[in-house]
């Protein structure tokens, strides 16, 4: 019965393969993408095009996160930010297509091209329209910058001259290829006749300088090649350069982030295979999908550098360049229906702010606080958004070093939605208002939430008495596993609750702050390698376990920690 096995074994490894990447620069042959140049880099303003098909809210084919192109607004934002490095000028020209002619607020979308702000949505509450133009304006009123364009029906936009663009760039993904050949006659003769399978996907570039009139185009492929036998001896992978993709990451997904990297010039060599996996969500191209199906969002990083921690009802996206992005639902409990009833929307979200996120964060650095607020009545039924000043040690130069981060929440059904980003610290504090609005507004136009109802949970006055007596009880415990729980707190937190009635999760937020302080000894202390990510529990695959609970090699161990258990 063994020999069976190893026979089986054996047959498995008898294959090679290898990735197939060329580039055909304006139709004139194709060859190998390191020999093809820079297509990038030019002199002056580079000007990216996203297109958008204009979708009124709620018809059958309305663009949501699950439907997104594959050359998304995320796709041109991370080549911008590889040209800005290089301190290369670019803008993101996003171009909203389709718009009927007899769709009567095209006037009001015209007079949201301009810097984002909740002003906006002051306008379209005060106007008495139908509902469903309502929501389309609310719609695209987030979407919406001075650097888009509306244009009734199918527009040409690649012969358009806009101010201030020296070249410009139009990206499209044109097609897929999928083949099997000698497939019949493999399995006729019995694995002696070998069978080959491909897989290619076509990108295109169109490229045009502002004094050109006709553009330049650019093709580029991104294949693979597998060649199976049972006629030659086991090879054991070392000739099966090609990983095995599967619905968690496809071929498509590395295809895009090899044509990104190509753009880059940095096409020496394949890229490794990158993925985000989550403990409790799923990932799908750019978009995560929350395990508690409270919100979908577009990954708003660049994933082939970037960091995701999740819990049930929370998620947060770290990369180097970006900084952090979080999303978190909190279900709200008795007492802040209640003091919705008595004190209004407005006073419970700053005092439900206050007391658990800002007091929390005075209490590790001291001299932080919100240094802009502003409530929007008029935004998602009462939103609440300030900017936080959080000025921490700096070991260098022996002073407090500051940094930025935007917050906004607002309450639908049974949740409070919390959104937060970072902001460079090199922004002028006279801009920082008007962009803290800008950036956040920008983050929301990436979300979808989908909120629901919870009968809201009875106060429990004993709480408090029973937490601090396990607390107590189990201070050695938690002594044990500070070194574990603080590479886990790394990327955002959250482990598996997230969803606590009243609560808010700060381990993204206390992470990146941790990364360039020191405090000394106690639970924020850096350690030597601490600042790592286990690159295990994030990448570990999923088992199919027919059930929306997923099993992960890299999380078994969490149920042996006490800790755990107490969270």
């Amino acid at each position: 019965m063994k020999f069976y096995f190893i026979f089986l074994f054996f047959l498995l490894n008898c294959q090679v393969s290898w990735y197939h990447t060329r580039i055909n620069p304006n139709q004139s042959g194709e060859i190998p993408i390191a020999e093809g140049g820079t297509l990038l880099g030019e002199t002056g303003t580079s000007c990216f095009f996203s297109i958008l098909k204009f979708q009124e809210s709620g018809s059958s084919n309305e663009l949501t996160q699950s439907n997104l192109p594959l050359i998304d607004t995320q796709f041109i934002e991370n080549i911008r930010t590889n040209l800005k490095l290089k301190n290369t000028n670019t803008r993101h020209i996003k171009q909203i297509q389709g718009i009927p002619k007899s769709w009567p607020y095209t006037k009001e979308l015209e007079s949201f091209r301009t810097n984002k702000s909740f002003e906006r949505f002051q306008q379209i509450e005060k106007m008495t329209i139908d509902p469903k133009d309502k929501k389309t304006l609310l719609k695209y009123a987030e979407i919406i910058d001075a650097d888009t364009f509306l244009y009734p029906g199918d527009h040409p936009n690649l012969f358009d001259d806009i101010e201030n663009c020296d070249t410009y760039y139009n990206l499209y993904y044109v097609r897929r290829e999928k083949d099997n050949y000698n497939l019949v006659l493999f399995l006729i003769s019995l694995g002696i006749i070998p069978t080959v399978n491909y897989e290619n996907h076509y990108f295109i570039v169109f490229k045009r300088k502002a004094i050109e009139r006709i553009p330049t185009l650019t093709t580029y492929k991104f294949g693979y090649r597998r060649v199976l036998t049972w006629l030659l001896l086991p090879t054991f992978n070392f000739f099966n350069e090609v990983e095995n993709y599967n619905k968690d990451y496809r071929f498509i997904d590395h295809s895009k982030d090899q044509f990104l990297a190509a753009l880059e010039n940095k096409n020496s060599q394949p890229l490794p295979i990158k993925r985000l996996n989550p403990v409790y969500g799923d990932v799908l191209g750019g978009t995560y999908t929350s395990d508690s199906n409270l919100f979908t969002t577009q990954i708003p990083v660049d994933t082939r550098f970037a960091v995701i921690r999740d819990g049930k009802q929370n998620v947060s996206f770290f990369d180097p360049i970006h900084g952090l992005f979080k999303i978190q639902a909190i279900n709200v409990n008795q007492k802040i229906q209640s003091d919705i009833i008595t004190d209004g929307i407005e006073k419970t979200l700053k005092t439900f702010i206050t007391t658990n996120l800002v007091e929390k964060i005075k209490k590790t650095y001291p001299k932080s606080g919100i240094i802009h607020e502003t409530y929007s009545p008029d935004y998602r039924d009462g939103s609440y958004t300030f900017t936080l000043e959080i000025a921490k040690p700096d070991v260098e130069k022996e002073q407090l070093k500051k940094e930025y981060f935007v917050f906004s929440c607002f309450k639908s059904q049974s949740q409070i939605f919390i959104l937060s980003r970072s902001i460079p610290n090199d922004t002028n504090i006279e801009n920082l208002p008007k962009l803290a609005e800008s950036n956040i507004l920008d983050f929301y136009s990436q979300v979808n939430f989908q909120s629901r109802y919870i009968e809201p949970k009875p106060i429990d006055l004993d709480v408090t008495s029973t937490n601090q007596i396990k607390k107590d009880g189990n201070e050695e415990d938690d002594d044990d596993d500070l070194e574990e729980e603080g590479e886990e707190e790394l990327a955002g937190g959250g482990g598996g609750g997230g969803g606590a009635y009243g609560e808010i999760d700060l381990g993204g937020l206390f992470s990146i702050l941790k990364e360039r302080t020191y405090i000394p000894r106690g639970k924020m202390d850096i350690k030597p390698g601490r600042f790592k990510f286990n690159n295990a529990r994030f990448n570990a695959p999923k088992f199919n376990t027919g059930s929306r609970f997923h099993v992960k090699p890299g999380r078994t161990k969490n149920f042996s920690s006490p800790s755990k258990w107490r969270k």
